[in-house]
């Protein structure tokens, strides 16, 4: 993994429109490289194959967003890209990690349920939807500081 900086995370912005069914801004996801922000890349054979954007703020961190690139789904690459979001946030010395799924991304779901994190609540028509609106799940994972 890699940090980004803007001139970098632009290899990612493809990545990123193509997992959102309303992507941000190029300008909106490029400033996601700037504190409290960290954009990761995730590379294979020199190419952007995966991103993580982190908000970083005191010890609480938010996955605002994760996505791999199509080619690469199905490989290991998510659930490798999430155990280095998990372990940064253990670098960060942070008490928890937040994030929000799409209620239909049921892989997704699994992943992060597999990897510790557990449901908060629903965020009702949270997310645009070709149909209209679809619910987000929150989730958090609390981090034991004993296991740092």
């Amino acid at each position: 993994m890699c940090q980004a900086g803007p001139a970098s995370a632009g290899d990612a912005y493809p990545i990123h429109c193509e997992a959102q069914y309303a992507p941000w801004s190029e300008s909106t996801f490029l400033d996601c490289t700037t504190p409290p922000y960290e954009c990761w890349l995730m590379k294979h054979e020199g190419q952007v194959v995966g991103y993580a954007i982190l908000l970083i703020v005191l010890d609480e961190v938010t996955l605002m967003d994760i996505a791999i690139s199509q080619s690469q789904r199905g490989l290991g690459a998510g659930k490798a890209l999430l155990n280095f979001v998990i372990e940064r946030c253990r670098q960060l010395n942070a008490r928890c990690c937040f994030l929000e799924v799409r209620e239909s991304n049921v892989v997704a779901q699994q992943l992060y349920l597999r990897s510790g994190f557990t449901q908060l609540e629903r965020r009702k028509g949270y997310y645009p939807t070709a149909e209209g609106r679809e619910d987000a799940l929150m989730m958090w994972l609390q981090l034991d500081a004993a296991a740092q």
